[in-house]
């Protein structure tokens, strides 16, 4: 068993991919190998999971359009409101919405609220 939370890991600020505002992420378990310069947890998963973090993105946050090849991504609304597009489809999140990128889609995200968006993204591989 592995039991961690924010109080065991650091916040970090990141660049947005390709976008622009200010992303924090706290990678909870496992490690993204898309962002080499965040500590993780690269032995935490005997499966195909890569990482579980929180992102909390400012108002005006964009994360820009990326391909994710071999894998496939969760992103769950927990605070906020933004419009994430997949593979040219738009659609709006809000608290409580969950939107799955499969294997070689293309995504991004924009805030679409004057508050922070906080994100639980959970990725695995295909």
């Amino acid at each position: 068993m592995i039991k961690r939370g924010k109080d065991d890991v650091e916040q970090v600020y990141i660049e947005t991919l390709g976008g622009k505002g200010k992303m924090y992420i706290t990678q909870l378990m496992g490690k993204d190998a898309a962002l080499p310069d965040v500590d993780g947890f690269p032995d935490d998963f005997d499966s195909s999971l890569h990482f579980l973090h929180e992102l909390i993105l400012e108002p005006g946050t964009q994360i820009g359009e990326h391909t994710h090849e071999g894998s496939e991504e969760i992103y769950f609304m927990v605070e906020g409101k933004g419009e994430m597009t997949v593979d040219g489809k738009l659609v709006k999140m809000k608290a409580g919405d969950a939107v799955l990128t499969k294997n070689n889609s293309t995504h991004s995200f924009v805030v679409t609220s004057d508050e922070a968006v906080k994100l639980f993204v959970v990725e695995a591989g295909v």
